[in-house]
């Protein structure tokens, strides 16, 4: 019984504590530099595959070969699963520091 006083009343303490203490300069910080990098990222992976499929598509126009186009066609397929891959991490990673902002 007593254990679990004491324990009740740290967590009441903590509780009513946590707002009197401001948050590290540090903590801040990192979260404002991650927010402004998952920014940059969910613009540039998108343009980034974009021109890459670009190149692909160009280069498979270009060559006559049938293998050729292949590799061109799997290079593309892999491109988008990559990019939609980075762009959900990103999400995921803006998302999560969402919910301590």
């Amino acid at each position: 019984m007593r254990k679990s006083f004491k324990l009740v009343f740290f967590l009441a303490v903590l509780t009513f504590a946590i707002p009197a203490y401001a948050e590290p300069q540090i903590v801040s910080g990192a979260k404002n530099l991650l927010n402004d990098a998952t920014t940059w990222l969910l613009g540039l992976i998108p343009t980034a595959a974009g021109l890459m499929i670009g190149y692909h598509a160009l280069m498979k126009q270009f060559n006559d070969d049938p293998t050729s186009a292949s590799i061109h066609n799997k290079a593309m397929k892999n491109i988008l699963v990559a990019g939609a891959i980075g762009v959900s991490a990103v999400g995921l990673v803006k998302a999560f520091l969402a919910y301590f902002q």
